[in-house]
């Protein structure tokens, strides 16, 4: 029933990603952390004709800072009299085209549709690896389901999902069929230009290609070398921006901003500095909230030697998002598509061990540096499923009947086994998933046990699909009235307290401990500017001395802290040698976000705000 089959699967697709993309929507969050911050800075930079930025407080402390140093919460480099972003251009570039199309309000809206891009691109990729567009759906349902995560870069303004969808561009293009080589090459240049550590999408695009070259005979070899070439120009062409930024920033157009982070790669790290025991806390802010203060230009986060410690956090952070049996479906689903489909074997197994151990040189693990990893294994899952049905009706056609039953009903035992006896972590749909795939999964062979000439598949596949779609979109719908706790109703609130709070031209001095609140002061409140403690120690500039500069330039320095605050008392009471020092608001719980006080770990802190006035 072609005509039935084809209306299924539109209205599974559309479900899902209708459902989808509304349940991400009502969770955008306006509130802005460091990178967000930085990338939106970095594309009104882009807007303004200009790449270097001009930020007031600068020109106060000018002769006081370091002659290269971390600003704007580490997003700038301070380099003599120039300030430039320290993130690569590609996503500000993006950001800055949808701002001028949509205006400050829509950048918010940015991610959601990459995000919603990424999983059609997903499809499309999957598509041409099974020729199946069941088990494409089947896998991009997976993606959305499996608690990864990888939703939450949908919903605030990072280049994460930018890179990855720019990189799989690349590998679609490049796949058997594909002749748009120079788009592949173009887009796989345009993922580094996001991030440079899209590199690592190269190791699969070139074992594609290697593998064309192998299998290519003699007289046709020339042709792969040509398209070789082709690749590379289109790369080049995708660097462009990457080697022209590098090119005015840094003097070297094959140094990047970022290269502070692996230019220390082989050396270990110093001993941690343990906070004085004793001080009270602020908020709960969890490890590596703070900015450094140890250089002046903070980095060499990347090191060989983090690898023994940060690796298995990675491993951990995978089995806590697909358990131990799903797992184990895709190790063996590499297995099944190396004898059966190499192309998706090449690219999936390539990419997840270099992801895995590149980002496991950084300093702690993070599932955000996994997505491309998590886009990957629900591929490998479905291949490790319904593709072992493809190995069943193979065998069974080869007249290895015996074989083909055997492989049939010890799989479905195998899957059966493993859903009783393995604990799926109680994590989102991941319970329900460990029940799921393996039940359709062992039904399906246990029909090929008994049929294994027949297309089982051609049954399983849509069986499957629509399962996994019915539950993402009814996780969908049960989260839909739940959102994001800071949007624009908020942002417009924060605004207009702040503005009646301090006068034009205020610089704030704050704590990481209780959120982010400088950044969003910085790009929301339109009449102020902001610092935190660690940036003034970085600088190597006390409290009293930076508001006094602050203040001789004609700026009206505030401090805005929690009653708490480690020294607080003593720091007030040395700014009052030099200021008056003036409350001006004290501000409970449940108000502090309208100052743009907000952070996961905790539901408002109170705090206080003062006006530092010098005195004469």
């Amino acid at each position: 029933m072609p005509i039935g089959s084809t209306v299924l699967w539109w209205g599974a697709l559309l479900m899902l990603l209708g459902f989808t993309a509304v349940n991400v929507g009502r969770k955008i969050t306006w509130y802005l952390a460091v990178d967000q911050f930085g990338y939106l800075t970095f594309a009104h930079d882009l807007l303004h004709g200009r790449v270097f930025h001009h930020w007031p407080p600068l020109d106060a402390l000018v002769g006081r800072l370091p002659p290269r140093v971390d600003i704007l919460a580490q997003t700038y480099i301070a380099d003599g009299d120039r300030a430039y972003c320290r993130y690569s251009p590609g996503f500000p570039i993006l950001l800055a085209a949808w701002l001028r199309l949509f205006g400050d309000d829509g950048a918010h809206y940015l991610n959601p549709t990459i995000f919603a891009v990424l999983l059609l691109l997903l499809l499309a990729f999957a598509r041409r690896i099974f020729h199946s567009r069941w088990r494409a759906l089947a896998a991009v349902a997976l993606v959305t389901l499996f608690p990864t995560y990888i939703h939450l870069w949908a919903i605030t303004p990072t280049r994460d999902l930018s890179a990855h969808v720019a990189g799989f561009l690349g590998l679609y293009l490049l796949l058997p069929g594909g002749r748009h080589r120079t788009a592949a090459g173009a887009a796989l240049g345009y993922a580094v230009t996001i991030r440079p550590d899209a590199l690592l999408y190269l190791v699969p695009a070139g074992l594609v290609l290697a593998r064309e070259w192998l299998r290519a005979g003699t007289p046709v070899r020339s042709a792969v070398v040509t398209t070789v070439r082709t690749v590379a120009l289109g790369m080049l062409l995708g660097l462009a921006p990457l080697l022209a930024f590098n090119q005015m920033t840094s003097g070297n157009p094959f140094r990047p901003t970022q290269a502070v982070e692996i230019e220390r790669f082989f050396q270990k790290p110093g001993a941690a500095v343990a906070p004085p025991a004793g001080d009270p806390r602020v908020g709960y802010p969890p490890p590596g909230w703070h900015g450094g203060t140890v250089e002046a230009v903070q980095g060499g986060g990347l090191r060989l030697s983090n690898l023994p410690r940060t690796l298995p956090g990675n491993l951990a952070l995978l089995r806590s998002a697909y358990g131990d049996l799903m797992l184990a479906v895709a190790i063996w689903g590499a297995v099944v598509a190396f004898f059966q489909r190499r192309v998706l074997c090449v690219l999936a197994v390539s990419y997840v061990l270099a992801g895995l151990f590149f980002f496991s040189c950084w300093s702690r693990p993070d599932g955000r540096y996994l997505s491309g990893v998590f886009c990957m294994l629900p591929m490998l899952i479905v291949e490790g499923t319904l593709g072992t049905l493809d190995v069943v009706r193979r065998l069974a056609r080869r007249r290895l009947v015996t074989g083909a039953r055997g492989l049939a009903f010890g799989g479905a035992c195998a899957l059966l086994l493993g859903a009783t006896l393995i604990d799926a972590p109680r994590t989102a749909a991941l319970p329900t998933l460990a029940w799921l795939v393996p039940g359709v999964t062992a039904a399906a062979l246990f029909a090929a046990a008994v049929a294994p000439d027949r297309r089982v598949g051609a049954v399983a596949a849509p069986l499957f699909a629509v399962a996994l779609t019915v539950l993402a979109v009814t996780r969908a719908r049960a989260g839909l009235n739940v959102r994001g706790g800071f949007q624009r109703p908020e942002m417009l609130r924060a605004r207009a307290t702040f503005e009646r709070a301090v006068e034009p031209r205020a610089v704030v001095i704050t704590t990481e401990d209780v959120g982010r609140p400088a950044e969003n002061i910085e790009y929301y409140s339109g009449l102020a500017w902001a610092v935190y403690f660690t940036d003034l120690a970085r600088w190597g500039i006390g409290v009293s001395d930076a508001a006094e500069r602050f203040a001789r330039a004609r700026m009206k320095p505030y401090l805005l802290i929690p009653p708490t605050q480690p020294g607080g008392s003593r720091m007030l009471e040395e700014l009052g040698q030099a200021f008056l020092v003036e409350r001006v608001a004290d501000i409970p719980p449940s108000q502090a976000m309208d100052y743009f006080v907000a952070a996961p770990f905790h539901r408002g802190v109170r705090m206080e705000l003062y006006r530092l006035t010098l005195r004469e």
